[in-house]
């Protein structure tokens, strides 16, 4: 297994762990720098990319606190089950079903 693939694999960890990434990084012997590193890099190349739920784009040029999310029917035919994760500075995480 490579180092990537088991970096992954301890952010797979991670994400189900409940913990926030510092507490889960020292746990496992890794430093909070190097594990966020890898928490980005999973997140760019897997997360996203797999991502049902697109930002709409900002109807004015003055920035707004909100953002809508729209599901993609072509991506997500049953946005019943959609889900959706947002995770927060500080390893928040919060979970809609």
């Amino acid at each position: 297994m490579s180092k990537k693939e088991q970096m992954f694999a301890l952010v797979e960890q991670w994400r189900e762990s409940g913990l926030t990434r510092s507490v889960f990084a020292n746990q496992h012997g890794l430093g909070s720098q190097s594990f966020d590193y890898w928490c980005q890099k999973q997140n760019n190349e897997v997360v996203q990319p797999k991502s049902l739920v697109k930002t709409s784009p900002m109807s004015s040029s003055r920035p707004s606190r909100f953002v809508e999310l729209i599901s993609d029917p072509d991506i997500c035919p049953k946005p019943q089950l959609l889900r959706l994760e947002l995770e927060l500075a500080g390893g928040i995480r919060i979970r809609i079903y």
